[in-house]
């Protein structure tokens, strides 16, 4: 697995512990700052994907 192998695992990896907080928060204010991060983190993959889908 090459590097951009790694981090790609290590982002799902933060989104899925993102989620769970996200589904136990109840305050406002953290929810809309996780989703701001989840978006984030999503937007990172997304780029890493295509990255390595071109670079085939």
């Amino acid at each position: 697995m090459d590097i951009s192998g790694n981090k790609m695992l290590h982002l799902k990896q933060d989104l899925a512990f993102l989620r769970q907080r996200l589904a136990e928060c109840s305050e406002e204010s953290a929810k809309q700052s996780i989703r701001r991060e989840i978006m984030e983190k999503e937007t990172y993959y997304n780029i890493l994907a295509d990255r390595q889908r071109l670079s085939k």
